[in-house]
């Protein structure tokens, strides 16, 4: 019994007792079929695909400017007792040299010098320039300017090729030819062509035996050649509503005392009465059809009239001569049906005004004699 428990105690105790060669770690576990000890590299990197974008291939995301695949060029030392030549082997030294040793840009000065007489050429040009284009433009104005005194301009009514009168018309090659004033006085006023005075009306609304400083209505009007010894006549702008264009002048009684040119054209005469017409007082407008408007212009018979009065004039613009002779001036209506016509301001007739004897006349005559 003591050799069997003696056994077993001895089996125990070896069971918790460890051999030597057991106290190592523990073998190291592998993977993949490869030893741990052994030494491991990175995974391959795969190829790029072939359709991959190109500025993809870089990582800046764009292709470099430079190509570093050839090699830099070899280094050569520079000299610097060896200048570099020209085309013709003169070298930068000699250039210098013969700058600063020219006889011109070395006088008294040198370069300032160069540059000033540079800026002062420059300057000469410019003002040269400037004086050429102000010169110019200048005369450009006053060929303008002489052209619309010449009456290339005509105003409305008048003729065209006018001749420029002489400071004594008469002298004139082309007399009668040129731009005249006729200074006149109203003479005469005859309403006899209507039953009521108050719708016929003479410019300026003054006879001169009422009111000689009052009485002055001058004309302005244009006589232009129309080949050979015949001439036309026609009207500028005016206070009376007379307007008439190229009119034709006949030479009347010729080498005598009373020699004259005369003219004579038909016309609508308006008139604004101040009196009151029918039973209302409103404005009204009265029209005398059929009306005569003549002229006597005298080549040889003087005149007496003359007028400083710059107010009466019939001109708006360029100033015109003043007729040398005698001038009559009239204005005609002649009694009928229909004649005046008075309309109110809606067009309303405003009375029968009209004289049954034809032969009675309406006149206003102008004059620059007899006074």
């Amino acid at each position: 019994m003591a050799f069997i428990f003696a056994m077993r105690s001895a089996s125990v105790g070896s069971m918790h007792r460890r051999e030597p060669q057991s106290t190592g770690s523990l073998p190291a576990i592998s993977e993949d079929g490869a030893s741990f000890l052994e030494p491991r590299y990175p995974p391959p990197v795969p190829p790029r695909a072939w359709n991959r974008p190109a500025h993809k291939n870089f990582a800046l995301g764009a292709p470099l400017g430079l190509n570093f695949d050839g090699s830099p060029p070899p280094y050569t030392h520079f000299d610097p007792s060896k200048e570099v030549e020209g085309p013709k082997g003169e070298t930068l030294s000699d250039l210098r040299r013969g700058l600063e040793n020219n006889r011109h840009i070395a006088k008294r000065g040198g370069w300032k010098r160069l540059a000033i007489t540079a800026g002062v050429l420059i300057l000469c040009m410019v003002g040269l320039v400037v004086g050429l284009v102000v010169g110019l433009r200048t005369n450009n104005k006053s060929s303008s300017s002489d052209r619309d005194t010449n009456g290339s301009n005509s105003p409305a009514g008048g003729a065209s090729g006018t001749v420029d009168p002489p400071t004594d018309p008469s002298a004139n090659a082309t007399f009668p030819a040129g731009s005249y004033r006729f200074d006149t006085y109203l003479n005469t006023v005859a309403t006899n062509c209507t039953s009521n005075a108050a719708t016929w009306r003479c410019y300026p609304f003054f006879t001169y035996a009422t009111s000689p400083t009052q009485a002055t209505a001058s004309f302005d009007w244009i006589i232009s050649p129309s080949g050979g010894s015949n001439y036309t006549i026609s009207s500028t702008p005016n206070y009376f509503s007379i307007v008439f264009s190229n009119a034709s002048l006949s030479l009347m009684k010729a080498g005598a005392d009373d020699e004259h040119y005369f003219f004579q054209t038909m016309m609508d005469k308006p008139t604004k009465p101040v009196a009151q017409l029918g039973s209302e007082n409103v404005a009204s407008t009265c029209y005398f059809n059929s009306t005569t408007f003549q002229g006597y212009l005298y080549t040889k018979m003087p005149k007496t009239f003359i007028t400083n009065n710059t107010n009466s004039t019939t001109d708006t613009n360029t100033p015109f001569a003043a007729w040398p002779y005698a001038v009559k001036v009239e204005q005609v209506a002649s009694a009928g049906d229909g004649t005046p016509t008075c309309l109110g301001p809606s067009g309303e007739s405003l009375g029968d005004f009209s004289v049954a004897d034809g032969t009675q006349l309406c006149d206003c005559l102008y004059l620059n004699t007899g006074t």
